[in-house]
């Protein structure tokens, strides 16, 4: 099995920079999905901290690796539970905005307590979008490695863009369409999406035809797509490789594919072999999944690596 080939730089002030977005998450548990028109009592409620980015940062953060985000919070008080949620895990947030009088993005999600698979409606306030003016070039080539969402997408593409020409890999988690991702996509070392926004984004009706187009189209050195419990693909010097999902009781899918891009970063940052950092990331991703929310289930390396072990 090959290596991942995408190298990193020897040192840098931090591992990994993010830059992307940050939520507090609402976090219902329905007995089944509401009809139209009708009451549903919760049978669990929880309030979390969230965010793609934000969250891949926590889990890399407790791994072991030194972080840093860039982003905006709101000036309310959820704003203040999501930013001390990242300082608190000892996250370098110096170089994030604060948007006084702006709510942070939230996000109500409904999780079915018979399979785990849950549905998310969000919220954020136009005035949360980061500038491109708000980036600073050192900060970006102050990691060895560059992970992004893409939400604001110009901001992204600045920093990707700054990052790819310092030799820094760019890693990205776009899951839904925000427009005029093509500029960032071809900037960007390692794209790993999900199977939907695949389909979504390249017109193909399988899989693998999804793979091969975005492999096309980007020209990034590693393609690979999620699919939940049917674990992931990958696509790498034109080759497929397929990875199964470990069994596990999902509690709760919000935030795996979060953690399942800290886990393929944590294995790029270790120079693991493809196989073995997809596996990784598998494993996290579905240890996850066996406790509410994006973060209470993020697991250890040991744990992870027990699950593949076993």
């Amino acid at each position: 099995m090959p290596t991942i080939g995408i190298p990193l730089p020897p040192a840098a002030a931090f591992d990994v920079l993010g830059v992307g977005v940050n939520a507090v998450d609402h976090l219902c548990t329905v007995p089944a999905f509401p009809v139209f028109n009708s009451k549903t009592a919760l049978a669990d409620y929880d309030c979390q901290p969230g965010g793609q980015v934000a969250t891949a940062l926590v889990a890399l953060q407790r791994w072991g690796c030194a972080t840093a985000y860039v982003g905006t919070f709101g000036g309310d008080q959820a704003g203040d539970l999501s930013r001390r949620s990242l300082v608190d895990e000892g996250i370098d947030v110096t170089h994030a905005r604060v948007r006084r009088g702006v709510p942070n993005q939230l996000a109500v999600i409904l999780v079915d307590e018979k399979t785990g698979e849950r549905t998310i409606m969000m919220r954020r306030d136009a005035a949360l979008t980061l500038d491109p003016e708000e980036i600073e070039r050192a900060v970006v080539t102050s990691a060895r490695v560059l992970h992004l969402d893409g939400y604001d997408v110009a901001a992204a593409t600045r920093a990707a863009t700054w990052a790819r020409a310092a030799g820094i890999p760019v890693v990205v988690d776009v899951d839904m369409e925000v427009g005029g991702v093509d500029a960032l996509l071809a900037a960007t070392d390692a794209v790993i999406v999900s199977l939907e926004f695949a389909l979504a984004l390249s017109g193909a009706t399988t899989p693998e035809r999804a793979l091969r187009r975005l492999g096309a189209d980007t020209g990034a050195v590693l393609v690979a797509i999620t699919r939940g419990a049917e674990g992931c693909m990958a696509l790498m010097g034109g080759d497929l490789h397929v990875f199964p999902a470990y069994a596990i009781t999902c509690v709760d899918s919000t935030g795996a594919g979060d953690v399942f891009h800290a886990g393929f970063i944590y294995g790029l940052l270790q120079n693991w072999p493809l196989e073995r950092a997809l596996r990784f990331a598998n494993a996290t991703a579905a240890l996850k999944c066996t406790a509410r929310g994006g973060r209470p289930g993020i697991p250890s390396v040991a744990a992870a690596i027990d699950l593949m072990a076993g």
